[in-house]
């Protein structure tokens, strides 16, 4: 092994078991990922830093805000990112969301070989979600900039007031309507000295 698959401390209770299974994933997208386009060549320790340690951090926060219960999906997804993680470590039912077909052939692969029977793929338009779930979690990690996404939100309000949003972002974040959005953003650590931002927005 050519890179360090570091455990945050907040981690440890739920990544150490499933480091396996971790790296396996890590492998297909360093082989499998890179080759098909999932993503673009990354060297090992980045690939593990930004798309394995980052897409747990999506799975903290849904543990710290106690969202057991709702309807989980990741919106998207591209090459299983942050979903794929999510499933392996959680065992929740966890719907991959992506437009582009050889995506989610990919992805069925994956899951195939490894016998997941709570990740999904699904061929759909991202935005029908935003439009239509209640109830649901969504997770995005490059789908929407955040500015983009509140101007969706703001169409459909009503279905949205039971939705939890949790977006990639960066440090300096816009002021939004405090009447409609609660917004809260948290900072973590992806290696060793490397922050990285993820906002949780809920409509009231």
């Amino acid at each position: 092994m050519n890179f360090d698959p570091q455990i945050p401390d907040w981690g440890k209770s739920f990544l150490v078991k499933n480091l396996d299974n971790l790296i396996t994933y890590h492998n297909w997208l360093k082989n499998t990922g890179i080759k098909t386009g999932l993503i673009s060549s990354k060297n090992d320790q980045f690939i593990w830093d930004e798309f394995i340690v980052h897409s747990l951090y999506f799975y903290k926060i849904i543990l710290d805000l106690k969202l057991s219960k709702n309807n989980l999906y990741d919106l998207g997804t591209g090459g299983g990112i942050p979903g794929l993680p999510v499933g392996i470590v959680s065992n929740k039912n966890i719907n991959l969301i992506d437009i582009k077909q050889k995506r989610i052939y990919e992805l069925e692969r994956f899951i195939s070989s490894q016998k997941y029977n709570n990740i999904y793929a699904l061929k759909a338009d991202a935005q029908k979600f935003i439009q239509q779930e209640v109830n649901s979690i969504f997770l995005m990690r490059c789908y929407l900039p955040k500015n983009d996404l509140i101007k969706k939100l703001e169409k459909h309000m009503i279905n949205n007031k039971s939705n939890t949003f949790i977006v990639s972002s960066n440090s300096n974040t816009e002021r939004l309507s405090q009447e409609a959005f609660h917004v809260k953003q948290e900072k973590f650590l992806v290696n060793k000295d490397e922050y990285r931002f993820i906002d949780v927005i809920t409509v009231k």
